[in-house]
């Protein structure tokens, strides 16, 4: 296949019918390459569901659709995390914007905020164990003067009338007095504010309950996702943003909102990753044509190799239409990946036909003869490089199997378009004056092989030192299976997640399926005993226990706050007598008995100060402040107060739960309509930890195999894709091995091609271990395609070796050797575009095929000639005919 009179004849032959249909055969395939790219462009899709990058009928993938089936919409929703500056601000924003989503049932399944029925509000206590009633009642006791106080009067002078009681009582009340004299400052601050922040009386007086005082709550939307699209959850994350916007959800009024979960990580994920791929081609096609330039120095030649290389795009995407219609997250890197191995053609082919033209006057039988030399190595090269991508296509993990069979059969047609397009479009040109090798570039790769071929000893001695090493090293390769990890920690989605994992919201959990009331309640006792799991949740435990005991110590506590509401209209106090309080206040708070350096004393002088000035007036001067301010003043600080009373005494007046008192959106969220019961297991350790997110799940689906819920996913995920991995590196190496075996049938020869390849990708291994960098998902397929990739320029250079003529010409110092050295350079500064990326897989993946073009170009061109030389002069294939000299 290699040689003159077999495959390069035949190829030389149809490059020359080429180039001498010239303009008519341009403009023939420019015109299909229109038609073909117009389908590509209406045919060729994305499909943003991570679910498609795994076969859908592993085990694994089986549990998740059995339970998505039962509880619908829970494992793709939009989860809005809303922070406010109090827990009135979140929980009232939430409210606002459950309200205004719930009516879009055009764009959302259901909407619903956990923990926010009436339910929870009025029965809420009951959920609390005895003991923890008891102290809650204890801490209630010792606020009941207080509370009962402004309860009766909830006015500015009774406020600081208590804040100085309570400075002198400071060390036997339960108040926080520094979290109350710190509110009092902040509302003097924002009576002058555009938009004021009112003081939290939950967060001051009633934290320790269990009505819900956090500052952060999350809405859960489930919104109708089309994967068809290229962004599935482009129109509920809009329904988000116009929601809150025409709440007025803003920093500037006390919220902050930011939506996350799978369908916004996934949104914001898929507008990287195609600004990524983007950039990267960009910089890819603009980095291979100046390693063109450099490499010929040829206008003509770089132009057509340039136009060749993306007509083979338009050509490759329309067959990724035929055969599988929709690109993934992986196979959209197809391009990047197509136009640094597309171009190793052009650039082997060039330097031949550059050389070829020294010496021959005529274009047409220098290219015959360029072609004839070049072309049979050429179409081995495809086939190795198909090898390294077409090795994933068996395996389960479809989302690299489908890049590597639009890439790999990408390498055929990019095959095809040099010696059909690029002669072409050459026509009868030849270079008036071509390009030799830089001086800098051919001594320093003329130096490399010289000193490898001269110490060959000591450079195989040397190459086996750093193989062994990197095999010491391998076992500390890892693989992070976490997805989130990967991409753009600077988006929303992936910050406002990574937030969630710190609080009582978490989303790791692990869902199990039961049978009914009973046998969820056995499932969850057995899951409970398991060392990793913190606790489990199922739709009994909304039933309170031992409820007699707990009603009786409401009653107690409701009869102990049992005082006169305020009147909802009283009048407001005088601005002087408001005036006088706050002096009154003022004067206490520079008693002696808050001088020192203790929490209290520093939040006194903190409220004395912004007194001082509040009551000196806007202006700076000496007049009183105006009765608006006052009254504004009051309003930050007493408006919520009655409110949050009230919904404390509808807690302590709970009335005993039943099974028909659980609010339906609970049950359903909880129980399918088939009877099965959801069993949500939390787990004990941080799960942001590989090591421990593989024993949670390892324990749980040790109980329960049929286990699902998003760790399941990351870790099952992560060990079939790195069984995969293997198995298409042994794919790779197997095909690739008796490819050149059936062609060659030189074992020898084949050894040799295979070795530096082979010792690359372990080195590669050694080195990621050593650096600590992960393989991921994105990456996999490094390894299988080095394999194919660097085989080439193995192929290259044996083939070279064993046909040369001149006993002295070192192999560093042929157009063979330029040619390996300027395709790798091409890949490498293509594929490092990848390496730019702002989603850390992606980056990851550039990072890894750096590293490992790096060091495929050092086995090849340090350790191989070595081998070479160890090896011996051979015969070559059988029927191999002797080389031109002055193509050496």
């Amino acid at each position: 296949m290699t040689e003159r009179g077999g495959a390069g004849a035949a190829l030389a032959r149809w490059a020359a019918g080429a180039q001498a249909a010239g303009p008519r055969l341009v403009a023939v395939l420019l015109a299909a390459t229109l038609a073909v790219g117009c389908f590509a462009a209406t045919r060729l899709g994305v499909n943003a569901d991570n679910r498609r990058l795994l076969d859908p009928d592993l085990p694994f993938q089986r549990d998740a659709r059995a339970f998505e089936e039962r509880f619908p919409g829970l494992t793709e929703s939009l989860l809005v995390v809303v922070d406010g500056e109090t827990a009135e601000l979140a929980r009232d924003a939430v409210l606002a914007l459950a309200g205004e989503l719930g009516g879009r049932r055009d764009v959302f399944r259901a909407v619903f905020v956990p923990g926010s029925e009436p339910f929870f509000e009025e029965r809420g206590l009951l959920l609390r164990s005895a003991e923890e009633l008891e102290e809650f009642g204890d801490h209630l006791a010792r606020l009941q003067p207080l509370l009962a106080e402004l309860s009766r009067d909830p006015s500015l002078p009774t406020l600081t009338r208590l804040i100085r009681r309570g400075l002198e009582e400071a060390d036997s009340t339960a108040v926080d007095w520094p979290a109350v004299l710190d509110g009092f400052r902040g509302a003097t601050v924002e009576v002058y504010a555009e938009h004021p922040i009112a003081v939290s009386w939950e967060e001051l007086l009633l934290e320790g309950s269990a009505l819900d005082t956090r500052r952060r709550r999350v809405l859960v939307a489930e919104p109708h996702l089309d994967y068809g699209r290229l962004l599935p959850a482009r129109p509920a994350i809009g329904a988000v943003r116009e929601a809150a916007a025409r709440l007025e959800l803003t920093p500037e009024r006390g919220v902050r909102l930011r939506v996350t979960g799978y369908p916004a990580l996934n949104h914001e994920e898929m507008l990287g990753f195609v600004a990524d791929i983007g950039v990267a081609g960009v910089i890819s096609f603009s980095c291979v044509a100046l390693v063109l330039v450099l490499a010929l120095g040829w206008g003509r030649f770089v132009a057509a190799a340039a136009l060749t290389l993306g007509v083979g795009l338009v050509w490759t995407a329309a067959f990724a239409a035929v055969a599988v219609g929709q690109l993934n997250l992986v196979s959209i890197a197809f391009a990047v990946l197509f136009i640094g191995l597309g171009v190793d053609f052009a650039i082997h082919l060039g330097l031949h036909l550059v050389a070829e033209s020294r010496a021959e006057p005529s274009a047409s039988r220098a290219l015959a003869r360029a072609t004839r030399d070049v072309g049979g190595a050429l179409l081995l090269c495809t086939f190795t490089t198909a090898i390294g991508f077409w090795s994933f296509v068996p395996t389960d993990y479809r989302g690299v199997g489908e890049l590597g069979l639009i890439a790999g059969t990408g390498i055929f047609v990019i095959f095809a378009l040099t010696l059909t397009l690029l002669p072409a479009l050459l026509g009868s040109r030849r270079p008036t004056r071509v390009r030799d090798a830089g001086a800098a570039e051919a001594s320093l790769r003329a130096a490399v092989t010289h000193f490898a071929e001269r110490r060959a000893g000591w450079v195989l001695v040397a190459s086996a030192v750093a193989v062994a090493a990197a095999v010491v090293l391998a076992p500390g390769a890892r693989f992070d299976s976490n997805v989130v990890s990967m991409r753009d920690p600077s988006t929303e989605s992936v910050q406002a997640f990574e937030d969630l994992l710190d609080g009582r919201a978490t989303p790791w959990t692990v869902e199990v399926l039961a049978e009914g009331p009973e046998d969820a309640e056995r499932r969850a006792r057995r899951l409970e005993s398991l060392e990793g799991v913190k606790a489990t949740r199922t739709l009994a435990d909304y039933l309170p226990s031992d409820q007699e005991e707990k009603l009786e110590i409401l009653a107690d506590l409701a009869f102990l706050f049992e005082v006169p509401p305020a009147p909802r209209v009283r009048e407001a106090p005088e601005p002087a007598v408001q005036i006088a309080a706050l002096r009154d206040l003022a004067a206490a708070l520079d008693a002696a008995a808050v001088t020192g350096d203790s929490n209290l004393s520093r939040s006194a002088r903190r409220l004395r100060e912004e007194l001082a000035s509040f009551l000196e007036g806007d202006d700076g001067g000496a007049g009183a402040a105006r009765a608006d301010d006052l009254a504004r003043l009051e309003e930050l600080l007493l408006a919520g107060f009655p409110d949050r009373m009230e919904r404390l005494g509808r807690a302590l007046a709970a009335e005993p739960v039943t099974p028909a008192d659980l609010p339906d959106s609970l049950v359903s969220r909880l129980r399918a309509s088939d009877g099965t019961e959801r069993i949500q297991v939390f787990p004990r350790e941080d799960l942001r930890d590989a090591e421990a997110l593989a024993r949670f799940v390892a324990e749980v689906r040790g109980l329960e195999a049929a286990a699902t819920g998003l760790p399941v996913n990351i870790v099952e995920f992560g060990r079939y894709t790195s069984a995969s991995l293997r198995q298409a590196f042994a794919f790779a190496l197997v095909g690739i091995a008796v490819l050149l075996l059936l062609l060659w049938r030189r074992v020898s020869d084949a050894a040799l091609a295979l070795a530096p390849v082979v010792a690359a990708a372990l080195l590669t291994v050694g080195t990621m271990a050593l650096l600590d960098r992960p393989f991921n998902f994105a990456n996999v397929i490094v390894l299988p395609l080095l394999l194919g990739v660097g085989v080439d320029s193995g192929v290259h250079l044996v083939r070279r070796a064993r046909r040369a003529t001149t006993p002295d010409l070192a192999l560093g110092d042929t157009a063979t050797a330029r040619g390996v050295f300027y395709s790798a350079v091409s890949t490498l500064v293509s594929f490092g575009s990848l390496a730019l990326a702002s989603h850390r897989g992606l980056s990851s993946l550039g990072v890894l095929l750096v590293i490992g073009m790096l060091w495929t170009l050092v086995c090849n061109l340090v350790m191989l000639p070595a081998l070479l030389v160890w090896a011996g002069p051979g015969t070559g294939a059988p029927g191999a005919a002797p080389a031109d000299p002055e193509l050496e």
